[in-house]
């Protein structure tokens, strides 16, 4: 290892680790505009129920729950659902709870100048995101990467006319793919390269579906079988790999701390093979990954990849030629996410989420959350620091790179 990637690797694990409560660093407030833009709260969701369902909900520890609509009013439109269910593993357990939405007709949801009709969606009360923003920043950082195209948005929940505090609008992967790119297959992947969750068109065949489930299989089993380039161009049969590369490559950027079990595969018809759909950034900025610093060092080394979890992420590591590329597709997400770039994200974010944070009935919901502790002075602190950590490992990782 040469001493320019030596010192930089010192500098970014000293930044991160000793910034992973997001205590400031030193800050170029000049850079960043962090203010009241005069955003209005974007998309409200009024749910009607009986009182006694309503205490029985607040009440449930880890147990999913049908809730029945007396009225659902969706920013003003009256609707109908079909069902509407408790969702998630943690917060199953707690006081804010996540609930997938169906409805009979489409309700529409803004997000800036962009409007999104949905009959399907999910209301996630992103209750251990910190600040609320690591999800909504790294969402935003993904479609500017062309990395995710889920629609997303801010949202106020009501039930009974009492505030139940900030959610996360998210349209469900399995529709995105299944609807939007006609998909034939769906699948959510587990640890061990297991298929957690898998979908299919109702039209697909049997032998067609295990034809593409093979798809998945066959980069498992070729991991062993190939090296060097032959692996690469075997493995890009299968998989939009410079996507998944990527993927990986934004996850070590941000130090995404979950995230094996944190992506869904699905069969893109326009390449024939499959592609990905990134999930759940609560987890960001980290100290080290899920499976800890010890075991992640212990198998990448010094490789900029965050975690070593998954079989096909260890051999992007270990094989010198995938790493290569690897380093391609991580060069060009870091020249995508210019300083000017994460400007406007972090701006845009803050922007969204000042209308609910002035609101003290929204925000006195979050003393229920993980961190109990979010207000507008610490939201601006933390994203003022948040910013100089990425702007600046940013400047490092193409210095070592021998970038520009």
């Amino acid at each position: 290892m040469n001493l320019k990637f030596f010192l930089s690797v010192l500098v970014l694990s000293a930044l991160f680790n000793a910034g992973s409560g997001n205590q400031p660093v030193q800050s170029n407030v000049e850079d960043l505009n962090l203010t009241d833009s005069g955003k209005k709260i974007e998309n409200t969701i009024n749910l009607y129920t009986s009182r006694s369902t309503y205490e029985d909900l607040k009440a449930s520890v880890g147990v999913k729950t049908n809730v029945k609509a007396e009225v659902l009013i969706i920013n003003g439109d009256t609707l109908k659902p079909e069902g509407i269910i408790t969702r998630g593993q943690t917060t199953l357990y707690l006081r804010r709870k996540s609930f997938s939405f169906k409805l009979n007709s489409k309700a529409s949801f803004l997000h800036g100048e962009r409007t999104e009709s949905l009959k399907k969606f999910f209301a996630l009360s992103i209750t251990m995101d910190r600040n609320y923003c690591n999800n909504r920043l790294a969402f935003e950082m993904m479609e500017t990467c062309r990395i995710f195209d889920l629609f997303y948005s801010f949202c106020e929940l009501r039930i009974n006319g009492q505030s139940e505090g900030i959610y996360m609008i998210i349209e469900r992967p399995e529709d995105w793919a299944m609807r939007k790119k006609d998909s034939p297959l769906f699948m959510r992947r587990g640890y061990e390269h297991n298929i957690d969750k898998i979908e299919t068109d109702k039209k697909l065949g049997k032998d067609e579906a295990r034809k593409y489930t093979s798809y998945f299989r066959q980069i498992y089993s070729s991991l062993n079988k190939y090296e060097g380039e032959e692996l690469y161009k075997t493995l890009s049969n299968w998989l939009d790999l410079d996507t998944y590369m990527k993927w990986l490559a934004f996850n070590f950027f941000v130090r995404n701390g979950d995230y094996t079990d944190e992506v869904y595969f699905f069969i893109d018809r326009d390449i024939n093979k499959l592609n990905i759909i990134p999930w759940d950034y609560d987890d960001l900025f980290a100290a080290a990954p899920h499976e800890g610093k010890i075991v992640s060092k212990k198998v990448l080394g010094d490789k900029y990849l965050f975690s070593a979890e998954d079989m096909l992420d260890k051999k992007i590591a270990s094989d010198p030629y995938m790493y290569k590329m690897y380093l391609i597709q991580f060069r060009e997400v870091l020249n995508v996410l210019s300083p000017a770039v994460l400007k406007r994200i972090f701006e845009s974010t803050y922007a969204e989420l000042y209308p609910y944070y002035s609101n003290s009935e929204i925000m006195s919901m979050s003393g229920y959350d993980i961190y109990k502790d979010a207000n507008l002075p610490r939201l601006k602190s933390d994203m003022l620091a948040l910013y100089d950590k990425l702007r600046i490992t940013r400047d490092l990782y193409l210095n070592s790179l021998g970038g520009p």
